[in-house]
């Protein structure tokens, strides 16, 4: 919030110079106006206005050493306020960057959790599936096999639930061993 604060200040400067600078060029303009009326000779002989002449031509250069000072302070101003501009546009730019490349590494991570490396090759696994599967053809075996008294038995169900459980446990392992 200062920074915002401290570009409004200058903004303010810039403009309290311009205006300065507008009202000294009017007043020039004015006093270039009554410098060109051209009087005869004769009739500024012997008058204030004769002396005064070159008190205007004074006049008239310290304004414009005035304008010019304004103008350079002006310019001085502007190429600070986009001096502060470009930095703080780099700033966040670098800042984006930075948030960017974070989140591509997030990323990347979100996208290997479901694989696995076997050698140069990256597979996509589900763990608890494999294990079901297995599960699956050992129960047809003894399906086939006639042997429904291990079927029936509690700790067949059990068994199978607790390969399951450790089946998605080992799953959830690997993934968060590797997010580290």
């Amino acid at each position: 919030m200062s920074g915002g604060t401290a570009k409004g200040d200058v903004r303010g400067r810039v403009e309290s110079f311009d205006q300065s600078v507008r009202s000294l060029e009017k007043r020039l303009r004015a006093v270039e106006r009554r410098l060109s009326v051209e009087v005869p000779a004769e009739d500024v002989a012997g008058t204030v206005f004769e002396t005064q002449q070159p008190q205007a031509s004074e006049d008239v250069r310290s304004a414009i050493e005035g304008i010019d000072k304004l103008k350079a302070e002006i310019e001085e101003l502007r190429s600070l306020v986009e001096g502060s501009l470009r930095v703080d546009l780099d700033k966040l730019s670098d800042k984006l960057e930075t948030s960017l490349a974070s989140q591509d590494e997030k990323l990347m991570r979100i996208e290997d959790r479901n694989r696995i490396t076997i050698g140069s090759i990256k597979m996509p696994v589900e763990l608890s599936g494999i294990m079901g599967a297995a599960l699956l053809l050992l129960t047809g075996g003894l399906i086939f096999a006639g042997r429904w008294d291990i079927l029936r038995s509690p700790y067949f169900s059990l068994g199978l639930g607790l390969a399951l459980a450790v089946a998605v446990l080992a799953k959830f392992y690997v993934v968060n061993r590797k997010a580290d």
